[in-house]
């Protein structure tokens, strides 16, 4: 029995959201998906003959550990790999990566990075339409002094910077919303000049 192109496209948004945070509980990846409840999630892994979370992380993450290592190099006496992350536009409703981002790493296979582009001018001149932004999920509920982070909400992405232990608006140096949460810290960011 195959899966329809609805089961497939549940169980490829669950596996981008694993991929984007290996450590997302059920309950986490039912709000992300916009489900009433946790028992959607195992709905679909059931009905995909799969027995449960612990079990489908396996297979994404599992899969991953299968892959040749990245190309690397030496730099400085110390290795780096070109690594693959997902890619995702300026829309919080996107659930899957449009494309992938390389992006150069000490860990040939680094856990809770992603990348995303930057679709808005509102936080010019610290970044612009197109810049490229590397995140990091490692510590989204305590960020560290002084570090920019990218925050989500249903319906928008936005910037903000911890000045005093609080994250802001850096356009209006206002404390952000309660209705933004944390989706991580700002790691790295490139921006490309055009002709």
């Amino acid at each position: 029995m195959g899966l329809d192109l609805s089961d497939t496209n549940y169980l490829e948004q669950i596996a981008a959201l694993i991929k984007r945070d290996p450590s997302i509980t059920v309950r986490r990846i039912a709000q992300e998906l916009k489900f009433a409840d946790s028992k959607s999630v195992y709905y679909w892994l059931d009905k995909s003959n799969i027995s449960g979370i612990k079990e489908f992380k396996r297979m994404v993450l599992g899969h991953e550990e299968a892959e040749p290592s990245p190309p690397s190099f030496e730099l400085g006496g110390k290795r780096r790999f070109v690594v693959r992350l997902p890619c995702f536009e300026w829309d919080p409703k996107q659930k899957t990566p449009g494309q992938e981002w390389h992006y150069v790493h000490s860990h040939p296979r680094p856990r809770g990075l992603f990348a995303i582009r930057v679709g808005t001018d509102r936080y010019s001149p610290w970044f612009l339409p197109d810049d490229i932004l590397i995140i990091s999920t490692a510590k989204r509920s305590s960020f560290p002094e002084g570090s920019w982070a990218l925050l989500q909400s249903d319906s928008e992405f936005a910037i903000g910077k911890v000045i005093n232990k609080q994250i802001v608006d850096p356009v209006t140096l206002k404390a952000h919303g309660a209705s933004l949460i944390g989706a991580g810290t700002i790691i790295y960011q490139q921006r490309s000049f055009s002709p």
